[in-house]
C-alpha cells in the first residue's frame, strides 16, 4: 500500500486528536500544500512494511 495520505485541520491534542480533512495521493504524485503555497514530491519518500489503512476522519 503505498500513497501518502495529508492529513489537514486538527481537532483536538495529542494523542486524543483527530483531523477534520483526509487526503489520500498515490505514491510518486505531488502532495498539494496550498496553505504554502508549494506541492511536495513523493518519490522519495519510503514506506512501512505492514501498515493497515487508518479510520477516515
Amino acid at each position: 500500500m503505498a500513497h501518502c495520505v495529508l492529513l489537514t485541520k486538527p481537532a483536538g491534542q495529542g494523542e486524543n486528536a483527530d483531523y477534520l480533512s483526509q487526503e489520500i495521493i498515490k505514491y510518486d504524485d505531488s502532495v498539494p500544500l496550498e496553505v504554502l503555497g508549494l506541492e511536495l514530491g513523493t518519490t522519495e519518500f519510503g514506506t512501512f512494511p505492514n501498515v493497515r489503512p487508518h479510520r477516515y476522519p
